[in-house]
């Protein structure tokens, strides 16, 4: 085909329908192809006529072998008010998409970076480009991490580059003087974090010596969990009014799910005749609350969203549309305002397991999946709560001194799940 002489970008927003060519095969076998697609992902009739007339306005006059850029494409969608969101995905599908974004990862990074000098931010850059996507030798970590990583030393990088030019001018005396100024859990952190920079550094061979290499972060220290009190978990689920706050509630007090996991169980994870539910690769039992928590959700979610195609349990209007999980921070939108928090209620469920059927970290792990250090913790706590509850109490079984009476209960039942 001929090539193009002067790569131009496209103004779609002076688009005329009536001069729009229906009849390019490009266009025809898209609009054909994105219709199955949209059945097969559950659009709505409005959603798949916005995709659509995006269609014919991005592929009417679009030769073989060009693609349509983002950035030319989204002020002529978002003037005629068509989901850009949909059209991309379709576009995407189709192969005919020139995804031009900067990516939210490369706008936190340029942002972050800023003020460091060159030499020690091509380092910085690098290295958190590993954490965050990986390497031939070092895997992917979350991007919490790798955001956590940078936010905890860029104050000891703007300082360092008011000194230095490179990572490898720095000394183990200047290492000393940072993890000096912090201390408890901070300063194990700091020294975790700047193991793992030197490490890089030095697996790359961008530095001749690791000035970190002797140091060893402490053992961390965990505060005591203690135990909610049952009116606060009563509270809770009175507090959840909606089919999807309801379940949400459930699945970490019952089932002590992280938010994680919640986003992502699947429906083929729920066995209503059976009554059993896999979470976490782990097959559970239904109790009543479950149960109908989980009948409550699946019929609103039938009345709500009929024809949604997305395989997992919880969806909301932008994932029924497609076949993601939704996201994190609309999980905790919808739980906004309660008592206690999610996160809580799964400590607090974990905990009352070791408190109901004793301090056993080989129970703990097989009933919730927890690592042998998490289940130790859980039963170590159960274990200290249990025995300051029997010094309360005096040989003959009569109560004695109480203590506090703004502390804790610990003396709950065992049906208070």
């Amino acid at each position: 085909m001929q090539l193009r002489l002067i790569d131009l970008p496209r103004d779609f927003t002076r688009f005329d329908r009536h001069n729009a060519d229906l009849t390019n095969p490009l266009l025809v076998d898209a609009r054909r192809r994105a219709r199955a697609m949209g059945e097969a992902r559950g659009w709505t009739r409005r959603v798949h006529t916005d995709v659509d007339r995006a269609l014919v306005i991005l592929l009417s006059g679009l030769a073989p072998g060009e693609k349509v850029r983002y950035s030319d494409m989204f002020p002529a969608l978002q003037a005629r008010w068509i989901s850009v969101e949909r059209t991309v995905q379709a576009l995407d599908h189709l192969g005919l998409l020139d995804d031009d974004r900067q990516s939210t990862f490369d706008a936190y990074l340029e942002h972050k970076l800023d003020g460091i000098t060159p030499g020690i931010r091509r380092d910085v850059e690098d290295w958190i480009r590993t954490l965050y996507a990986g390497g031939p030798r070092t895997r992917a970590h979350s991007k919490n991490t790798a955001y956590g990583y940078l936010n905890e030393i860029k104050p000891t990088l703007l300082d360092w580059s008011t000194r230095f030019h490179h990572l490898r001018e720095i000394t183990g005396d200047d290492i000393q003087k940072v993890i000096s100024s912090v201390h408890g859990n901070k300063r194990d952190h700091t020294i975790v974090v700047l193991r793992s920079l030197f490490d890089h550094c030095k697996k790359t061979g961008t530095i001749f010596r690791n000035p970190v290499a002797r140091l060893r972060a402490g053992r961390k220290h965990y505060n005591l969990i203690l135990p909610l009190h049952p009116e606060r978990v009563s509270m809770v689920l009175d507090a959840a009014t909606s089919p999807a706050a309801r379940l949400v509630v459930v699945l970490a007090g019952i089932h002590a799910a992280r938010n994680k996991t919640t986003r992502h169980v699947q429906l083929d994870d729920v066995d209503l005749g059976n009554r059993r539910l896999v979470i976490a690769d782990i097959n559970r039992p239904l109790d009543d609350l479950t149960y109908h928590a989980v009948l409550d959700w699946l019929a609103y979610r039938r009345d709500r969203w009929p024809n949604t195609a997305n395989p997992h349990l919880i969806v909301n209007g932008q994932t029924a549309l497609g076949h993601g999980p939704v996201s994190d921070s609309w999980l905790s939108l919808i739980v906004r305002g309660l008592p206690v928090t999610l996160e809580q209620l799964r400590v607090d469920r974990q905990l009352d397991e070791a408190l109901t059927h004793g301090p056993d970290p080989l129970h703990l792990a097989a009933v919730f999946g927890l690592d042998q250090n998490t289940a130790m913790r859980y039963a170590n706590a159960a274990r200290h709560l249990l025995e300051s509850l029997a010094e309360r109490h005096t040989p003959d079984g009569s109560a004695g001194t109480q203590g506090s009476t703004t502390g804790p209960s610990t003396d709950r039942p065992a049906s208070s799940r």
